[in-house]
């Protein structure tokens, strides 16, 4: 039987469900919640975020035993909801967003009040006055407390990131959650349906009840295995309403083809490749070269924009005195097919996971270089039992300098400063990735909020950087080991922003260290 779990918006309460939760107690368990703040609940001492108010949600279904829920989220509901799933995807079987907001193109606070007004005569007199009662219950002085944090979350941002299906539901006259802005947010995530209920405004979880309800349950029919969704999402929706650009098919749909040295997997038209080099212990440890294979470390390299396998071989073959190495080449890097359009980095890590699995790769120490290390933490996040730790080099984009014309200064600069050797790779790379793939890497990369989901990472972090790295700041890098649950920086001295190339033997060492010394963290006994 589903469970529903109704989250309510920006000043309004449980009682603004009312009828929706009534028309889906007939198909399942409803829980609907009164948000810190809001419908009388004690206002909280300070300004909450969208995450505390996940967590808050987090903590209610944890008490009240749920998990695998219909997460329905109104308003600014749909980005609490939003963000439980990203960081809790356990509790999420599905994701319903009813007039989500708020679209970048109108977050001011005067276009949102604008937007609010115009909505108020077009809603019925009954949800008026419910909302005026929520308000007055709310106070003034928290309602514009918290409006701020509503404006600024990035829905647009984070919803791509969801790894469950999202329904998008819109009223056809909703002047707040536009057409245009919830088509853009179907058209972005990797999984989605947008739905118009005919002639109800903002608030058509009400008037139009019966209809929200029915799209619901339709919806939940046509995911009726949602945890089988981590590693391959359904692909047989059929309604015309229905705006997907990244879906992934599954290894069912999936094809892999063997070589020497070499695993492929293609998924529709996106195909990644591993280049393998097995492990070569070192002369002096010559006497373990008779141990299990199975029991030695996998490294998972991953590059960065434009590059390919190549750029990340040197250090490869470093660390093949220490464990087995799977050098990727991502969809359009190398030799690979270039996919029709562009891959967000969740999509990138499921592909990886599932080539990894292929290959029977159960656990693994999992490195990203520059772009990369945007990959490699999604793919510790989707898949914390594979991933043992994480280490990400040259991490990019620092937030402060998140602009095409900055990002494009740091690395011309930087690129005159490396060696020759890793600069002809890195040219002819580019050539076979070819400028429309590149662009659209780009944009993936330059909107990934690497700050926002390192924290989410529960495996040790290892942030590594050149002391002259100019595209990975210390400052930058710092921080990012600063927020990491468990995160620990190494600078090499000297070293620019291919400091896996130009210094790979310090790299490696690193790499090691920092290996041996998560690893005995682990086996500290607890103190008494």
């Amino acid at each position: 039987m589903p469970v529903f779990v109704l989250v309510h918006g920006l000043g309004m309460s449980h009682r603004y469900f009312a009828g929706l939760q009534s028309e889906l107690d007939a198909y399942g368990e409803t829980h609907v919640l009164d948000l810190p703040g809001f419908g009388g609940t004690p206002k909280p001492g300070r300004t909450l975020s969208i995450g505390d108010y996940a967590d808050v949600i987090a903590e209610a279904m944890d008490a009240a035993q749920l998990s695998s829920c219909t997460l329905i989220g109104h308003s600014m509901g749909a980005q609490f909801v939003t963000e439980l799933a990203l960081r809790r995807p356990d509790l999420a079987a599905q994701v319903v967003l009813i007039g989500p907001v708020t679209d970048p193109g109108h977050a001011s606070a005067f276009s949102h009040t604008l937007s609010l007004g115009l909505d108020t005569l077009l809603e019925r007199p009954r949800t008026t006055l419910l909302a005026a009662g929520a308000y007055a219950r709310c106070g003034l002085a928290w309602y514009f407390n918290e409006l701020p944090v509503m404006l600024k979350y990035r829905l647009d941002r984070r919803l791509p990131l969801v790894t469950r299906p999202v329904l998008i539901l819109r009223g056809t006259l909703d002047p707040i959650a536009r057409r245009d802005w919830c088509a853009r947010l179907a058209d972005a995530s990797r999984q989605s349906r947008l739905v118009e209920i005919p002639g109800q405004a903002h608030a058509a979880h009400r008037a139009g009840a019966a209809a929200v309800a029915a799209a619901i349950t339709r919806f939940i029919d046509e995911h009726p295995r949602a945890s089988a969704l981590t590693t391959a999402p359904s692909n047989d929706l059929t309604s015309p309403r229905r705006v997907t650009t990244v879906q992934y098919t599954g290894r069912p749909q999936s094809r892999s083809a063997h070589t020497p040295g070499q695993i492929s997997l293609t998924a529709g038209d996106w195909q990644a490749r591993a280049h393998l080099i097995p492990h070569r212990p070192e002369a002096h440890a010559a006497t373990e070269a008779g141990a299990d294979e199975r029991a030695v470390p996998v490294f998972v390299l991953i590059h960065g924009i434009g590059m390919s396998h190549r750029y990340l071989k040197r250090l490869g073959e470093q660390l093949s005195a220490h464990g087995r190495v799977v050098l990727l080449d991502l969809p359009g890097a190398g030799r690979t097919r270039t996919p029709t359009a562009k891959m967000p980095n969740a999509a990138k890590a499921e592909i990886i996971g599932d080539l990894l699995d292929e290959m029977g790769v159960s656990s693994c120490v999992v490195i990203g270089h520059s772009m990369g290390v945007q990959s490699a933490t999604e793919l510790a996040l989707e898949r914390p039992g594979l991933v043992s730790q994480l280490v990400l080099i040259g991490a990019a984009v620092d937030a402060r300098r998140r602009t095409v014309p900055q990002q494009a200064l740091t690395l011309t600069v930087n690129n005159v400063l490396e060696k020759s050797s890793l600069n002809f790779i890195q040219f002819t790379d580019m050539l076979r990735c070819g400028p429309r793939w590149y662009v659209a890497e780009l944009d993936v990369a330059m909107n990934y909020p690497l700050e926002e989901r390192l924290p989410l990472v529960e495996q040790p972090v290892l942030i590594l950087r050149g002391s002259r790295d100019l595209v990975a700041g210390s400052a930058w890098s710092r921080a990012l080991a600063d927020t990491a649950v468990d995160g620990e920086l190494v600078e090499v001295e000297g070293a620019f922003h291919g400091v896996h190339h130009s210094a790979a033997e310090a790299v490696t060492a690193s790499i090691t260290s920092f290996m041996t010394s998560s690893e005995d963290r682990f086996d500290e006994p607890e103190a008494a």
